[in-house]
């Protein structure tokens, strides 16, 4: 499992802020779209999933990796839809401990929300169903965002903790993206 450290996404996120307000906005993008299309979550907190998610690191740059993959428990970065689709169906066949693309969905406890794992290589598809998994988080929070935001991650209610910073990793980040837009903005 890996762990996240919030100064060091807070450093780099700082870094865009500073240089390159001017040009981050979700608008019309697949973020803004299935936020909008499902239950109205903010776009930046998506986005915020996937950077913690998938991250990839260009210049001074973070972005999500929509060719991802976790494969029992140990990160890929292929540059590539091919070389991504590739490594996911060697991976199938030796085990089902696979998490796809921007939004890591895993293939163990929501495969089953696609008709074949490498439709999660399309960015669209990724996120309307990482968006779909964290709305039902979200209808069934009580309350604690921290907590709830990090069930998308670690589901297991005996993780409480896990969850819990994972959620306040993904918070971190999601305001950094607040101020980037807002930057932006001016």
């Amino acid at each position: 499992m890996e762990w996240f450290n919030k100064s060091l996404v807070a450093a780099v996120l700082t870094g865009i802020v500073s240089q390159h307000a001017a040009a981050f906005s979700l608008k019309g993008t697949v973020w803004e779209q299935e936020a909008n299309r499902q239950c109205k979550v903010d776009p930046k907190l998506l986005y915020a999933f996937a950077i913690v998610e998938s991250k990839k690191y260009a210049k001074q740059m973070v972005t999500p990796n929509p060719y991802a993959l976790n494969i029992s428990e140990k990160a890929y970065h292929p540059a590539t839809k091919t070389e991504a689709a590739t490594l996911l169906t060697n991976a199938l066949t030796k085990t089902r401990s696979v998490a796809v693309g921007a939004m890591q969905v895993s293939l163990r406890w929501n495969g089953h929300r696609v008709a074949n794992p490498s439709e999660l290589l399309d960015l669209r598809t990724n996120v309307r169903v990482g968006t779909e998994i964290l709305c039902e988080f979200l209808k069934g929070g009580q309350g604690d965002l921290p907590l709830v935001l990090g069930r998308y991650h670690t589901p297991n209610k005996d993780l409480e903790s896990v969850a819990r910073e994972y959620g306040r990793n993904v918070i971190a980040v999601w305001r950094n993206l607040i101020v980037l837009e807002q930057e932006g903005a001016k």
